[in-house]
């Protein structure tokens, strides 16, 4: 059966808790934490870039309560976050939005991109979007804290970038490649739902 193909984060979404269920958010929360605590600066409003299902969100508020507004460009992985943070009473608002283009109705304290959002970013220009429109969204004096994948990271640890999984009678089996070339990193997904068959293709810089 030919693969139906869809956006990255569509159909993956009814399973990425499952995908990244080795990460431990409340580890990340702390650390980032920490970061804060060292620039002395008085924190209450956050901003979540590339917040997907909500996980480090609500592990983070757990060092406030913030001000947290999230943002996803994928509708589905949003869904799921505000299902999450119904059924957890958590105060964060999730909103759609692709952080190269987006706008703050109020400006926060702390914006955070992390598990390789920036990598997604195939072009400099859109670093460039990235990087104006948080400067907008922030207050002044205020701290954008990101991260991102290297070579290394592709290079090194190639043998863990393939799995497979399930939830929810939804599953997937996930095959990862890294060009040295053009050092792009694709994943690509088959997830099955019921009888059909889809695919993601991931790529990152």
């Amino acid at each position: 059966m030919d693969a139906e193909t869809r956006p990255p984060y569509s159909v993956l979404a009814a399973v990425y808790d499952v995908v990244m269920e080795h990460v431990d958010y409340d580890i990340w929360a702390e650390y980032v934490h920490e970061l804060l605590q060292m620039h002395r600066h008085p924190f209450t409003s956050v901003l979540e870039l590339g917040s997907g299902t909500g996980s480090f969100a609500f592990a983070f508020q757990e060092w406030g309560p913030y001000d947290f507004v999230a943002i996803d460009a994928s509708p589905q992985m949003t869904e799921v976050a505000r299902r999450k943070a119904e059924m957890y009473n958590a105060k964060v608002q999730f909103e759609v939005a692709d952080f190269t283009n987006f706008r703050l109705e109020h400006p926060v304290d702390f914006a955070v991109l992390l598990y390789d959002g920036l990598n997604y970013l195939l072009l400099e220009e859109q670093v460039r979007d990235l990087f104006r429109c948080v400067h907008a969204a922030l207050k002044p004096g205020s701290l954008f804290l990101f991260d991102q994948c290297t070579p290394a990271n592709s290079i090194n640890n190639a043998d863990f970038f393939g799995d497979e999984g399930e939830a929810e009678g939804v599953t997937y089996v996930r095959k990862s490649h890294y060009d040295v070339e053009t050092m792009l990193h694709t994943t690509a997904f088959d997830i099955t739902v019921g009888d059909a068959v889809f695919s993601e293709t991931h790529v990152e810089r």
